[in-house]
């Protein structure tokens, strides 16, 4: 069996982290996890209640309540702005948060699974391809590596990490709060193009054929995410991190397939 460095905390000693990736956890009365989900995520993801008072369900949070539930655990759930859950998390106002990319200096601040020193994809919660969509009379051209033809700039939800991808290409680009009005302000000429997860944007246009926009091929990257979770939560519940942890490889297939074109 290899040895897996869950996260790395200079308080916490190796024998205790070992002991908790080869423990089974037992029910236990503890209370829920504070558990945040971007509300730019939408269907299949996450899909919002009509009902205000409804939690958020989707395929992100049935594979958090399934592994939740393997580790005797129960999870709240809360929807809040991107920047709102990376400040918690470091915080330490939220116990942890659903589909959140890697970056160095994020981990300096809250637990991601580690392997030498970097995240390790084996836990991760999944990989999503991202692409650009255009208006179906746009002049663009994507080969790749190159997008030709931008005259405005690249739409992206706020707070996502595209932003400093398409940045370090040398694009533009406009923040929105999420997809309805990222994709409203293509139609309506207001940007160029749109960066979105390929499975909700072939979603949300499925469900909305008004829209005349077109995604372009071939996809401009993949992007790995992962459950993080708090420092603080991480240090004082070592067993409870590392059980959820190590649930993701068995349920991410079923919940959260990759390089799927649609549900």
């Amino acid at each position: 069996m290899r040895a897996i460095a869950a996260f790395y905390l200079p308080s916490m000693p190796r024998l205790l982290l070992a002991l908790a990736w080869l423990s089974p956890m037992s029910a236990l009365a503890a209370p829920p996890l504070r558990i945040a989900v971007s509300d730019a995520l939408t269907s299949p993801y996450v899909i919002e209640d009509p009902s205000p008072d409804a939690p958020p369900r989707g395929r992100a949070i049935e594979l958090a309540r399934q592994s939740l539930a393997h580790c005797g655990q129960a999870g709240d759930f809360q929807r809040l702005p991107g920047e709102r859950i990376v400040q918690n998390l470091s915080l330490g106002r939220i116990d942890s948060a659903l589909l959140l990319s890697y970056k160095a200096e994020r981990a300096d601040r809250m637990a991601y699974p580690l392997r030498k020193g970097q995240a390790d994809p084996a836990y991760r919660m999944a990989t999503f391809d991202y692409a650009f969509y255009v208006r179906k009379d746009s002049p663009l051209r994507w080969d790749g590596h190159y997008l030709s033809g931008l005259q405005t700039a690249v739409g992206i939800n706020q707070g996502w990490s595209i932003g400093q991808d398409l940045l370090a290409r040398g694009l533009p680009v406009e923040e929105s709060h999420g997809i309805p009005d990222n994709f409203a302000k293509l139609q309506a000429g207001r940007i160029d193009a749109y960066a979105l997860h390929q499975l909700a944007g072939d979603l949300y246009l499925r469900h909305h054929p008004e829209l005349k926009i077109r995604r372009l091929s071939p996809p401009l990257k993949g992007k790995t995410y992962y459950w993080v979770f708090s420092r603080d939560f991480a240090a004082r519940h070592p067993e409870t991190t590392a059980c959820l942890w190590r649930q993701l490889p068995k349920l991410r297939e079923r919940y959260l397939p990759e390089r799927a074109s649609s549900p």
